[in-house]
């Protein structure tokens, strides 16, 4: 039995958890921003709710099983390895420090029961600003998978990719900067 084959496995099966996650977060924030009453914000909710127990653990599981594979290989002083390290500590960085604030307060911001939105609820829950930050996370962690595939030698090279991920990111999002979300009337 190979230990490295084996991790790498390991380490393919917590992309798939974080990418399933990310998944979530990305329809979820796609649709919240659609809802014109307090149980349809509730419910999307719930979904990227459901998210996080997905998305956590498929990230640790990555971490270490990488970790594991560096350590076999004397890789953790390659470029890419290092820019990887430096890309999740950013996406994580998004996602307590920007993400979870701001999915508090749309929570906070819903009267309750079954009630339309008021104005304050309904711009808390068609903030672009949630929505871009999710898919510059999601398309961060595509940008270090491209790294890992690649694997350049240079740590330019490998910040220069993750800097056209996240820029991509923001363009996949700019639609929502410049148009309001369509609604539908319950």
């Amino acid at each position: 039995m190979n230990p490295y084959a084996t991790a790498l496995f390991i380490h393919f099966l917590g992309m798939t958890g974080l990418f399933v996650g990310y998944g979530l977060e990305w329809a979820a924030s796609s649709l919240l921003r659609r809802s014109t009453s307090s149980d349809q914000a509730r419910a999307w909710l719930s979904v990227y709710k459901l998210s996080l127990p997905i998305s956590g653990p498929g990230l640790l599981i990555l971490i270490v099983s990488g970790g594991y594979m560096a350590s076999l290989t004397q890789g953790m002083k390659l470029a890419w390895i290092s820019a990887s390290l430096l890309g999740i500590v950013f996406a994580l960085a998004i996602g307590f420090a920007l993400i979870l604030p701001r999915v508090k307060k749309i929570r906070a911001a819903l009267p309750e029961g079954s009630a339309a939105l008021p104005e304050a609820a309904l711009a808390c829950v068609q903030d672009p600003m949630v929505l871009t930050l999710i898919r510059v996370r999601a398309i961060l962690a595509l940008g270090i998978v491209y790294l890992m595939t690649i694997k350049p030698e240079t740590l330019a090279t490998s910040f220069f990719i993750l800097l056209g991920a996240i820029v991509i990111g923001l363009l996949s999002s700019a639609s929502s900067w410049f148009s309001s979300p369509v609604t539908a009337k319950s």
